[in-house]
């Protein structure tokens, strides 16, 4: 969370308690990217391949080899494209900021005024 400025406590708890949920719905999305369904076919052709299966790749161990190898290999590619992901948002993050200083005082003038006239109409 280093980075994350919240100003409540309650906040922090709240978002710390939404971080699991967004992590597995990410998680989800990318396990059905064409890199991660790519890696698993080829993991899933690779096993059937294998000496001992070769054969009777249709068997029912070859099957749930090939199966399994598929499902870990979609789960590594997707653990690395979201931390791929994660580290470009982390960068991204560290430029703006980095770049982002605080706006001249002369360029805030007008939307400050606006803003005073606005709250002291009468009727507010």
């Amino acid at each position: 969370m280093a980075g994350l400025r919240v100003v409540g406590g309650k906040s922090r708890q709240t978002v710390e308690q939404a971080l699991p949920e967004y992590r597995r719905s990410a998680l989800k999305r990318l396990s059905r990217t064409e890199e991660a369904e790519a890696e698993a076919r080829q993991a899933y052709t690779t096993e059937q391949n294998r000496r001992w299966f070769r054969a009777n790749p249709n068997c029912a161990d070859a099957i749930a080899a090939a199966t399994k190898a598929a499902d870990a290999a979609r789960e590594r590619t997707t653990q690395y494209l979201l931390a791929t992901r994660l580290e470009q948002l982390r960068e991204e993050a560290t430029a703006h900021t980095e770049t982002a200083g605080p706006a001249p005082r002369t360029d805030r003038l007008p939307e400050l005024a606006a803003r005073l006239s606005m709250a002291t109409r009468p009727g507010r």
